[in-house]
Parts: C-alpha cells; sequence; structure tokens
C-alpha cells in the first residue's frame, strides 16, 4: 500500500529579421566580422524562426552570434535581459554557458600535453593522490582521457554537486564512492565529477589552477574580455542576465538565483556573451589556429574533435564535444544546462560554420531547433524537411515492429492503432506518424519541428527506421517482421480481469477493512543513493485521505549536506530543497501526484483511474507478474507488475515529469521484503532507478499508523531549508 513516499528528486545538471546593423559592430572587430550581405535572406530567416521559437517556447531572451569562414556573419540580442525592467539583451549580455564548459576544460587537457606537463593516458592519481573509485580495477586503470570522455563506468553523481556544501577534493572523494553502473570504457555515462577532476589534475600538472588556466591560456589570447568562471564576478558585470524558468502549463516565468558552483567548476561554471564566444568559434573553426596564431597542436586539436567514445549509432564524444553527422557533414557541438540557463554551441568544420546560442531560461530545446535551422537556412537543406520520400508508398501496418539502434541499448516501437501509425520512444509519449509522401512522415505533436522518419530497404533482408532530428540523425535496423494476423493472438489463459485481480490484491494487503481503519502513518527510513556516494534519512507522513508530506536529509563523507521537504495537502503542493529552487506541482506533475496520493492505493484504483487492464504475463526475477497498466483521466499512466503468488507489487514502471524542465524521466521502483504491520503489508524495501539519480534503496525502520500528524506537514514549510547553492 501506498503509506510512504519516496522524495523523486530530478536533478538534471548537466538535457531559438534584421541584419547585423553595423553600430554593434566595434572598430577592433571589424576586421574579424562580415557585412552579412551575401547572407542577408537567410539570416533574415534565421532570425524570425529563432525569434517565433524563443516566444513559443516562453525563453524571455536570446543572443546569438554566427561565424562563416573566419567572420561573424550575425551577431544580435532578442528579447529581455531582465523581465522586470524590461531591459533588452545584447551581443555583450553575460549569460551562463553552463557545460559548454567542458570543451575548454578538453582544451585545457590537450593544451597540456602540449607542454609536456602531462599526457591524457596519465592516471588522474599521478595529479590527485585521494582520486579512487569503489571498482578496484577502474581505479587501477583510469586516465584523463577517460574522465574527459564520460567513460568512467559511473552514472551521474550530480546530488553532492548540487549541495554546495562540498569543496572539490571532496566531491571527487564522493562519486569514488559510487557504485558503478557500467564498466570502465564500456559505454558513455554523462559525469560532470569525472570533468571536474579532469581539470583539477589539468590544473596539478600545471602548477595553477582551472580558474587561472581558462583565464590566461584560453580566454586572453582569444580577447575573450567579458568571460569569467564564477556566479559572483558575472554580476559584477556591467551587462548580465538574469536566469528564469518557464512552466508551459501555467504560463509563468520564475526568475531563479544563479546557482554557483565553484567547486564543480571545470564542469560548467563559465560564464560568457556571444560576442566573446564566437571568438571561441573561430579558434576551433580554423583547428586551433586565432588570427593566424596556433594555440593548440594539429594533434591535440585533432584528439579534441576525434570519437573517442560511441554514444549511439552514428553519434559519438570526443574530449568535450558531441560529434554527429547532419546530411554528411560532421559536426561537433555541444550544450549547456544550468539553472535559468542554456546554451548550444555548434560547429560544421567541413564548411567553416558555427553559432553560439545562449538562453536565459532552464532546460530550452532552442538549441537542437538552431542547428537544424542555421544549417539549413546558410548551406540549403538538400532533402527539405516537407519534401515527399522518392520511396513507393506502402501499406502502414508493414512499418509495424521493433527498431534497435546499433551499437545501443534503445529501441522504438511503432504500432498501427485506431488507423493511425504510432512512434513511440523510450522514455516518451507516442508520437502520430503523419505520412508526407511515399514511406516518408513526418512527427506529430508533442515533437518539436525538425523530426521525420523514413522506413527503407536495410543492408540485410530487414528494413530499417532512418529518424531525422536537428541534434543529429539515426538509424534504427527492424529487429523482425510483425505478423498482421486477421485475428488477435489467443491470450494467455491464466489471465484475469482487472476487477478480479484487484479484489485479490485488495486481500492480500491486508483486506479493505484493515487498510481503511487506519486514518494516518509517520514512517522512519534510511536512504542508501548508491549511485551517488551518499545516503540519508527522512520521515514520511501520510494521513486520509490523500496529504502526504516528507522531510529528508542527505549527507555525503558523513556530512549533512542537502534537505528536501515535499508536502501536499489533497488539492496542491510542491517541494523545498536547500539546494534548489522551491516546486509548486502543476500539469502533469501535479496529476501524478494527486492519483498517487490515496492512502488507501488499490483499494480505491477502480475510483482513480479512467481505465485499468491486465495485459499480459511477464518474469520478475524468478516470479511470474500479472502485468497491469493503470491510466489516469490526466498525469501519466503506471505499469505495475503484480505477484501471481502474494498479489503483491513486485515492479513498477512509472514516469517522473518535470513542468519546468520540459522532460520525462522514466523510473522503475522494486519492492521487497514485505512485513505485516497492523494488519496491513508494507514493503520495507523500496529501490528506485531512473537516469538522474541511478539507484536509491529505501529502507523502513519504523512504521506508526494513527499516530498525531500535525496539518504543517502537508502545506508548504513556514520555514524552508536555508539555500546553499548560492
Amino acid at each position: 500500500m501506498r503509506w510512504f513516499k519516496t522524495a523523486a528528486l530530478v536533478l538534471c545538471f548537466a538535457l531559438s529579421a534584421t541584419l547585423l546593423p553595423p553600430s554593434i559592430v566595434t572598430a577592433q572587430q571589424a576586421t574579424a566580422t562580415a557585412t552579412a550581405q551575401d547572407y542577408s535572406a537567410a539570416l533574415a530567416a534565421i532570425e524570425q524562426a529563432l525569434e517565433t521559437k524563443r516566444k513559443e517556447l516562453g525563453i524571455p531572451g536570446i543572443s546569438i552570434a554566427i561565424v562563416k569562414d573566419d567572420r561573424i556573419i550575425y551577431l544580435k540580442g532578442l528579447g529581455e535581459k531582465d523581465t522586470e525592467k524590461k531591459l533588452p539583451v545584447t551581443p555583450d549580455t553575460r549569460f551562463a554557458i553552463g557545460s559548454a564548459s567542458k570543451a575548454f576544460t578538453g582544451m585545457l587537457a590537450v593544451m597540456g600535453a602540449d607542454d609536456g606537463k602531462l599526457s591524457l593516458d596519465d592516471s588522474p592519481k599521478k595529479f590527485l593522490p585521494y582520486f579512487t573509485l569503489r571498482d578496484p580495477e577502474a581505479a587501477t586503470k583510469i586516465t584523463i582521457r577517460d574522465l574527459l570522455a564520460h567513460r568512467s563506468g559511473l552514472n551521474r553523481t550530480d546530488l553532492a554537486m548540487v549541495t554546495g556544501m562540498l569543496n572539490r577534493e571532496e566531491l571527487i572523494r564522493v562519486a569514488g564512492l559510487a557504485k558503478p553502473t557500467a564498466k570502465l570504457g564500456e559505454k558513455f555515462q554523462y559525469q560532470n565529477i569525472m570533468y571536474t577532476a579532469a581539470g583539477e589534475a589539468v590544473a596539478k600538472a600545471e602548477n595553477s589552477t582551472w580558474d587561472k588556466l581558462i583565464a590566461t591560456r584560453i580566454f586572453k589570447p582569444l580577447g575573450m574580455n567579458n568571460s569569467d568562471t564564477s556566479s559572483a564576478a558575472m554580476q559584477k558585470a556591467r551587462d548580465y542576465s538574469f536566469g528564469y524558468d518557464y512552466n508551459p502549463t501555467t504560463k509563468v516565468t520564475r526568475r531563479l538565483p544563479q546557482r554557483a558552483i565553484p567547486a564543480a567548476a571545470p564542469a560548467g561554471a563559465i560564464n560568457s556573451s556571444a560576442r566573446d564566444m564566437a571568438q571561441w568559434v573561430r579558434l576551433m573553426l580554423n583547428n586551433g589556429t586565432y588570427n593566424g596564431k596556433r594555440l593548440v597542436s594539429e594533434k591535440g586539436f585533432d584528439e579534441l574533435v576525434r570519437t573517442q567514445m560511441k554514444i549511439a549509432g552514428p553519434v559519438g564524444y570526443g574530449l568535450g564535444w558531441f560529434l554527429r553527422d547532419w546530411n554528411g557533414h560532421k559536426v561537433v557541438e555541444h550544450g549547456g544546462n544550468i539553472d535559468g540557463f542554456n546554451s548550444q554551441v555548434a560547429l560544421m568544420p567541413d564548411q567553416k560554420l558555427g553559432f553560439v546560442l545562449l538562453t536565459n531560461v532552464t532546460a530550452s530545446s532552442l538549441g537542437a531547433y538552431a542547428m537544424n535551422t542555421i544549417w539549413s537556412a546558410i548551406l540549403g537543406d538538400p532533402k527539405s524537411a516537407e519534401a515527399v520520400s522518392s520511396l513507393p508508398a506502402g501499406d502502414p501496418k508493414m512499418e509495424v515492429g521493433i527498431y534497435k539502434m546499433d551499437g545501443a541499448p534503445v529501441s522504438f516501437e511503432v504500432s498501427f492503432k485506431d488507423d493511425k501509425l504510432m512512434l513511440s520512444v523510450p522514455g516518451q509519449p507516442s508520437f502520430q506518424l503523419q505520412n508526407i509522401g511515399g514511406r516518408r512522415y513526418k512527427l506529430g505533436a508533442p515533437a518539436p519541428p525538425g523530426f521525420f522518419c523514413t522506413f527503407r530497404p536495410g543492408q540485410g533482408k530487414e528494413q530499417e527506421l532512418f529518424l531525422e532530428q536537428p541534434q543529429g540523425n539515426v538509424v534504427a535496423m527492424k529487429e523482425k517482421a510483425v505478423v498482421i494476423a486477421d485475428e488477435p493472438p489467443k491470450p494467455d489463459p491464466r489471465l484475469i480481469s482487472a476487477d478480479a485481480l484487484i479484489t485479490k490484491m485488495i486481500e492480500a494487503y491486508g483486506g479493505e477493512a484493515n487498510i481503511r481503519k487506519h486514518k494516518s502513518s509517520v514512517t522512519k527510513v534510511e536512504i542508501d543513493l548508491e549511485s551517488q556516494g551518499m545516503k540519508g534519512q527522512g520521515t514520511i507522513y501520510a494521513r486520509a485521505p490523500n496529504l502526504i508530506g516528507s522531510e529528508m536529509w542527505f549527507t555525503a563523507l558523513d556530512k549533512k549536506v542537502g534537505q528536501v521537504i515535499t508536502f501536499f495537502d489533497g488539492n496542491g503542493g510542491g517541494e523545498v530543497m536547500s539546494f534548489g529552487p522551491p516546486e509548486t506541482y502543476s500539469g502533469k506533475r501535479l496529476e501524478d501526484i494527486r492519483a498517487g496520493s490515496d492512502v488507501y492505493d488499490v483499494v480505491n484504483w477502480k475510483t482513480n483511474y479512467k481505465t485499468i487492464s491486465v495485459n499480459k504475463i511477464m518474469k520478475v526475477g524468478d516470479e511470474e507478474a500479472f502485468v497491469v497498466v493503470r491510466r489516469p483521466e490526466k498525469g501519466t499512466p503506471i505499469t505495475d507488475y503484480v505477484s501471481m503468488k502474494s498479489f503483491l507489487v513486485l515492479k513498477r514502471d512509472s514516469v517522473i515529469v518535470s513542468e519546468t524542465a520540459g522532460i520525462e524521466i522514466p523510473q522503475t521502483q522494486m519492492f521487497s521484503d514485505y512485513r505485516n504491520v497492523d494488519g496491513v503489508m508494507v514493503p520495507f524495501k523500496t529501490t528506485s532507478s531512473n537516469i538522474a539519480n541511478g539507484d536509491v534503496t529505501m529502507r523502513v525502520l519504523d512504521v506508526k499508523f494513527d499516530a498525531n500528524v500535525p496539518d504543517t506537514v502537508f502545506r508548504t514549510p513556514a520555514n524552508p531549508p536555508k539555500r546553499t547553492d548560492q
């Protein structure tokens, strides 16, 4: 039963016309800036498209620089840097660039190798004696190159970072305690703290600091005088932007305090302007030279932009750069996301074309949209987004099947429902495929513009799905043919109706009378954030009919580093924390909390959900389980795996929704160690897994039913936790 709740922590660090007026260009930059005359029509189209999309996505302001053939052909700010005072963004407005900083850290590493101060294949322990990993073999073999290529074997360990309570060495030590989710070099796993360790190792090798090296080795020679590496420095600038988030459900734009990350600076602390970042783009498009002067060797530069780690299909990672393909052209790019800001830096080396896009809203999708928009407008799109496929049309039912990406555990399911062809992507809603000719389809809402798929013959007997998207195209091969039978296959005779199953579940959990006799509960828990290298403890409160609240403390290296309080009073709620802005539940998130807060849970399933279906039987470990899908009137579906022996839930698949971040993160929970407490079965162990936090195990220490629970725990706390991240 749902007598307790686990705080769901979605912590993602690090997943947008007028020509350039001559007055914007300073005399010192005149020689490096084009008049844009040859690109006037293209630039006008780009500006119009990005401005329209900016408003659609609720982004207060953006700043853009486009470089072609070593000249700035476009440089402009659109929208506002301060929504309260209505101050406009300029090309010199500083924004946080977030994880686009990683490319600078990669550059410092190869510069250090040029100097003979280090080798990319050195152990980080050579410069950081305290560095280690939980996996002894990985700890012995890992190199600086591994850190920079996101192949350490660790999932994100960002929680310790965002608390703002640990110094750089402590962050690196905490990451070393985290349970690995892969072997060293086995797969790409984005890892901010390993980048922090790489930056710190380079600094120690150069007998300096990361901040000083960025300023002297990169900012100074590029003339990036309007750039810095700390939030304090940015806020002293003459022209800087505030950061915001936007809730598309409530249409509310909220100003956020800038996150200070001095301990993790090499992973994402740079602040800069579009004009300054254009110089960085020029350096990269000229293979490491700037105004005729080489700043990094050709060999070192090649290390940055060659594939060091495959991600999926044609997508790979260099040292601080994602490597993709766009219509046969290599694209080198990296985005950045941090509270209130989002950035995109993208290069097409063979065309000497690149751009930087800076935005002042969290988790914007404008960067991916900008890539396709800018490439198409400047170069012309040989395969227009609305072009009709030359392949002959066929029966859409024959496209049905499972398509798997080569070299990645990612599958796409194509189905035919209600006379519509649908594409399902892991962790996202289903998209209707709208035929635009032949076997080519456009992805319908909620997919943004620029997403298409074409079904075509593969190299073998099976066909493949060619998915076009702004951030890079992918190919998935059909796993097996799907036979479209005239009659549906016969169901498993062991399946039972939803009504029958719910009846058995209610009895298994203690019976309706026992369940309903309890009006409240107080549950003490301990938490092991295995993939974060951290621990936690807390208290979870519940009161009938649907009031819930919790207070959780997190520790790292035996030090209290963070607090999260969640609350829901039956109608609304949210969460406050010591290391981030408060969240008010809205949209799908609110509906999911509302549907999942019922203290009497399965007793009221029929009331709380629009449909409940028992679809099939699958194994969970050694037990066979009924697969039950609950679909609410609003909100997101939940899939439960109910034991055929005990009729208790063994596993649950759900989605954590963030309205302001615009993401939906799939989550799996495993329930075990069921115990009878006052006539009700309670799982004393729950392990939750998602891409943001990895594995989090919660163990119940004590449950007290019908305890006195004050109203205050279900409301916004009068004294919220003091922020530690600013």
